[in-house]
């Protein structure tokens, strides 16, 4: 009898033991399991991960050649919004389709950028032109008739990527106590690189001023009013929505001798914008607002934005 309660306290032993081992195991890979962020685009994955470091992990939601606009949720693109420790977005003046499986989730597990304190916005009109020679009613203003937001395409300007990344440092620092001073430094540091680049983009573009040129989706008012590029009129809105015959004709008007490049996205159908450029013999280039597969840093896109636009204007 002695001996089986000897061989009993050695196996309950044992199993604390092997209990408590478990338990200090799975407590320490919680303690260092990376904090999952979710960016709805690349160009907000960009900035964030500039934030992160290595001490976050960040995934883009929306492949690089989708359109924010109007994409399609899938539903392994559910489970990954489910699964993340916080999901970033702009919101949905960009990102309709994302309301409402957002409005689901914690609102500490949600930021959106759109609405965050000290963002820069043009001014109306910034970059475009206001008049139309006596032909009537400017056609940015016409097409403005329609809608009450602003452009949301806000991280054209390395001022506002800025304001994203510091609230983001923000938040992050309140999931991840530990790493709150880090996520602080990282900020700060992608901050002086952006005053670097923004004063780089400055001298740079500044040639081109009072070239005019038109855009076939209006999504670059950040980009343009920041650096004073002179954006005499757009062909969409919205990329969705196809221009209407009395837009192409005041287009048409707008456009003559007053713009040299329409620019166009290869996320689009643009044939109507291909067309509109070789019957007024302007010339046609590429933008990506978003940044390819090529594109690894926030910096690295902007650069790539501001020689799409030198290459075409200088010519």
């Amino acid at each position: 009898m002695p001996c089986q309660l000897a061989k009993f306290l050695i196996s309950l032993r044992n199993a604390v033991f092997a209990g408590c081992l478990v338990a200090t195991l799975f407590s320490s890979l919680a303690a260092h399991a990376k904090v999952d962020v979710l960016a709805s685009i690349k160009p907000l994955a960009l900035i964030a991960e500039a934030v992160v470091q290595d001490k976050a992990q960040v995934n883009t939601l929306l492949p690089v050649q989708a359109s924010p606009h109007d994409y399609a949720l899938r539903a392994s693109d559910m489970q990954r919004i489910h699964d993340a420790d916080l999901v970033l977005w702009i919101g949905p003046e960009l990102e309709s389709f994302l309301q409402r499986p957002l409005a689901n989730l914690a609102p500490e597990q949600r930021m959106m950028v759109y609405q965050l304190p000290g963002l820069f916005w043009p001014e109306k009109g910034a970059g475009e032109e206001e008049q139309n020679e006596g032909r009537g009613e400017s056609v940015h203003r016409h097409m403005h008739d329609h809608t009450h937001t602003r452009d949301p395409h806000l991280w054209l300007d390395p001022r506002n990527a800025v304001v994203i990344a510091r609230a983001l440092a923000v938040r992050l620092g309140e999931i991840d106590t530990s790493s709150a001073a880090r996520y602080h430094a990282n900020a700060e540091a992608f901050a002086a690189q952006q005053e670097s680049l923004d004063q780089r983009l400055q001298a740079s573009l500044k040639p081109f001023a009072y070239t005019g040129f038109a855009v076939y989706h209006e999504g670059y008012s950040h980009f343009a009013g920041r650096y004073g590029l002179h954006q005499v009129a757009y062909v969409t809105l919205s990329p969705e929505r196809r221009p209407g015959a009395r837009h192409l004709y005041q287009l048409r008007q707008q456009l003559a001798n007053n713009a040299s490049c329409l620019f166009i996205e290869s996320y689009y159908d643009t044939r109507i914008g291909a067309d509109l450029a070789r019957e007024l013999d302007l010339r046609l280039a590429t933008l990506d607002p978003i940044g390819n597969e090529s594109v690894t840093s926030y910096t690295q896109l902007l650069e790539q934005l501001a020689k799409g636009f030198k290459d075409c204007l200088e010519h």
